[in-house]
């Protein structure tokens, strides 16, 4: 395995987030719904009455901007603080509940307090008053009876300085623009905002494959070939098969991974490849019965080897009894290999069926029974591929680490876990099991491949023998397997 620090790819991050986009879009969506409903339905008019008053701190007949020097300003704006809390005292809010009593009765200084904000303007000595109900009336008279109030009783708490009324607030004429439109928009925003940050959040703590490319940058193996992942219309295994219908992409997949796997082995003795992955579920049966139909195809003698005794798939895919005998058979000397071969429609393919599960498959696969089978079966076939379960479920395919050129290591896009991945390779390296390179299966894959590319749809179209004969020119089985023989 390749030992660097694997860094935040921002390109994948933002491709990760476009793939997503609706999402995004909808939280958006519904962070506008939320809010315009909330301020439609809620929405009262309300007025807003300002007053202005000048906090000085030095001679208050020099209360001129002409000639306060500027100690005296900073004074006064130090001093606003101070005032404001004053302001908002509980003594200075009573007192203006009894002036405002006769015109407002019952109103009380918890509610005047709560319809106030002050503060400077502009960082100056002016102090501003604003009071916001849902009378316009009430709102000048509020916030004049705490201009009225109010300066006096900040000079006996402060004992510096003074309050001169610059201007009383006037009746607003016009309620408060109130946009619930506005509001919305941020509301959309902070919706998007929010779906963006779970989505990166999700992004950074992901450790699924997402693409090939993780496997050339994370892994010291090849790439052999990435796969397009096709779904049948039911959920029969049969229906994965390469077939007539078969998209030329797939079939020239498979074609590329045959040839980079024997050029892997081309120095190697042993004609046995395993076919593994780090846990169930990743292709890996699937891969090896297209693997060794692209093989016949090619004119290859090739042996597929169903050796999950524990949890055999081949049976699915090729439609055959599990009752046949099959490899534990053979390797307890209960049958001969020669009479437990399944025969397909490919005259140069032959499956071996796992056979009735033993207690000790990894035992098995371990024995001088199994070395001097792939030792005679290699004599007869080009390629013999062993189709076994993940290693780190199982610690079968390790077994024949000596036996096998090495193994094919199936991955599967969105499914395969990078922690799972080095996990099995470290089991891999440690036993000495050569891993020959990487199988990417997956369903997204980019756009940008030759057979994906319209300008060459034309062309890979007259390299297609199947669209010019209307059938595949080399046997293949159908769907449902019912063209094995």
């Amino acid at each position: 395995m390749k030992n660097r620090t694997i860094q935040i790819d921002l390109v994948k991050l933002l491709l990760t987030l476009l793939r997503r986009a609706w999402i995004i879009v909808l939280c958006g969506i519904i962070g506008f719904a939320l809010v315009y409903f909330r301020s439609t339905s809620n929405q009262t008019e309300t007025y807003t009455a300002s007053g202005t008053m000048y906090v000085y701190n030095g001679n208050p007949n020099m209360v001129n901007y002409q000639y306060a020097s500027m100690s005296d300003l900073n004074s006064a704006v130090q001093l606003l603080d101070t005032y404001l809390v004053v302001v908002r005292s509980n003594k200075v809010m009573s007192a203006v509940a009894e002036r405002l009593a006769p015109d407002y009765p019952g109103i009380q200084p918890g509610y005047i307090a709560s319809t106030l904000s002050m503060g400077s303007v502009s960082e100056t000595g002016v102090l501003q008053v604003r009071c916001v109900t849902d009378n316009a009336q009430k709102s000048a008279d509020i916030c004049n009876a705490v201009m009225d109030v109010a300066p006096a009783e900040i000079i006996r708490v402060v004992s510096a300085g003074g309050i001169e009324i610059i201007d009383y607030a006037e009746v607003p004429k016009v309620p408060d623009r109130q946009s619930p439109l506005r509001k919305s928009l941020i509301g959309a925003l902070a919706g998007v905002v929010i779906a963006v940050l779970i989505l990166t959040v999700l992004f950074l703590t992901n450790r699924r494959l997402m693409d090939a490319k993780e496997l050339t940058d994370r892994y010291t193996p090849p790439l052999l070939s990435s796969i397009r992942r096709t779904k049948g219309k039911s959920e029969d295994a049969s229906n994965y098969l390469l077939n007539e219908q078969s998209p030329m992409e797939v079939v020239e997949s498979y074609s590329k991974l045959r040839m980079n796997l024997l050029y892997t082995m081309v120095n190697h003795p042993s004609k046995t490849v395993v076919i593994t992955s780090a846990i169930s579920g990743e292709g890996k049966s699937t891969i090896a019965a297209n693997l060794a139909i692209s093989c016949a195809m090619s004119g290859k003698k090739v042996l597929l080897i169903d050796g999950d005794m524990r949890r055999a798939q081949q049976q699915a895919i090729f439609k055959y009894s599990h009752k046949l005998p099959g490899l534990s058979e053979v390797l307890i000397g209960a049958a001969a290999w020669q009479k437990a071969l399944f025969s397909t429609s490919w005259e140069t393919m032959q499956i071996l069926p796992a056979g009735q599960f033993p207690p000790n498959p990894g035992e098995l696969l371990e024995s001088p029974q199994m070395k001097a089978f792939l030792n005679e079966v290699s004599e007869k076939y080009d390629l013999i591929l062993l189709d076994a379960p993940p290693i780190n479920i199982a610690s079968d395919p390790l077994a024949l680490s000596h036996d096998a050129a090495g193994c094919l290591f199936i991955t599967r896009q969105y499914f395969s876990d990078h922690r799972e991945i080095r996990k099995a390779l470290i089991s891999a390296e440690m036993t000495g099991m050569s891993v020959l390179g990487f199988v990417f299966y997956g369903t997204d894959l980019p756009k940008t491949s030759y057979y994906n590319r319209k300008y060459y749809k034309d062309y890979y179209q007259k390299y297609d023998s199947r669209l010019q004969t209307g059938q595949d020119n080399t046997p293949a089985g159908d769907a449902t397997g019912g063209n094995f023989k």
